[in-house]
């Protein structure tokens, strides 16, 4: 049902999930708001990171997270082992496709970085319209890499990001699922929908060095926690890897290069007559 994951389970990819947390919160959590929900599920909660970041801008609201891995569920656990045992936040095992909660459960469900993963998207909307109340809100933030612009052009990068497209295709994922989210909301019967672009971005304007290191250091590690599947299955040589990195670190030192990606977040709601 799921795909196969582009990246690891290991310690290393566990704590890399969690900086991304923190370095996208900024980019992609002020346009999720969950303010009127006090039981809240996500879907697919990994390490918890995104958990973490939904107690503190949420406390109203009891949490519950789910995901299919023990793994990543361990990593959770420590995460936030604060926020569970005082009760705000509970951890669940399951899969997106069959959740382990009732009719109607949730006020509001989140779904981050998910639906590339999984090869049945509409199923697993389908399922958290099934756990949400009438008038419960869906939100889902997911990745549109096909959309991604470097300027000037940076050979290894765009050599690089096609294999590393082609690996999650091959894996039965979707980067590009990001710009099909208005329409698997509607095919899962999801009313209210909207749809918005969330920009991350490097440009001129951001001046500040630190900081332009700080943006393309993180994207240098996500692509690279695709790197040993990428090498393994022999769809990029090593060479290009330390390329891709030589030309991360130029893009940083240029204060007129450009990064330009942009993510797609839906914002949906369980028709209020819904059963």
């Amino acid at each position: 049902m799921s795909s196969g994951y582009i990246h690891t389970f290991s310690a290393e990819e566990q704590a890399r999930l969690v900086a991304q947390a923190a370095f996208l919160e900024s980019f992609i959590f002020p346009t999720i708001d969950l303010a009127g929900c006090a039981r809240v599920l996500e879907v697919g909660c990994g390490v918890g990171a995104e958990l973490q970041i939904l107690h503190r801008r949420f406390p109203q609201a009891r949490l519950t997270g789910l995901d299919f891995s023990e793994a990543q569920l361990a990593k959770a656990r420590e995460l936030l082992h604060a926020e569970l045992a005082a009760g705000a936040v509970e951890l669940r095992q399951g899969s997106a496709y069959e959740l382990p909660f009732p009719d109607a459960s949730f006020d509001g469900v989140c779904l981050i970085w998910v639906l590339e993963h999984l090869n049945d998207p509409v199923r697993a909307l389908h399922e958290a319209r099934r756990v949400l109340r009438p008038g419960g809100v869906l939100s889902v933030t997911e990745v549109f890499n096909a959309g991604l612009r470097v300027e000037p052009p940076c050979p290894a990068l765009a050599e690089y990001w096609v294999a590393f497209n082609t690996l999650q295709r091959q894996l039965g994922g979707a980067p590009d699922v990001g710009a099909e989210l208005a329409t698997l909301a509607a095919a899962a019967d999801f009313g209210e929908i909207q749809l918005r672009a969330l920009p991350v971005r490097m440009d001129a304007h951001m001046s500040d060095p630190a900081r332009r290191h700080e943006f393309t250091g993180y994207w240098r590690t996500l692509w690279l926690s695709g790197a040993a599947q990428l090498l393994e299955r022999g769809l990029v040589p090593a060479a290009l890897v330390e390329t891709m990195q030589a030309e991360f670190t130029a893009l940083a030192e240029n204060p007129v290069a450009t990064y330009d990606y942009s993510a797609r977040q839906v914002t949906a709601r369980k028709p209020r007559g819904a059963g």
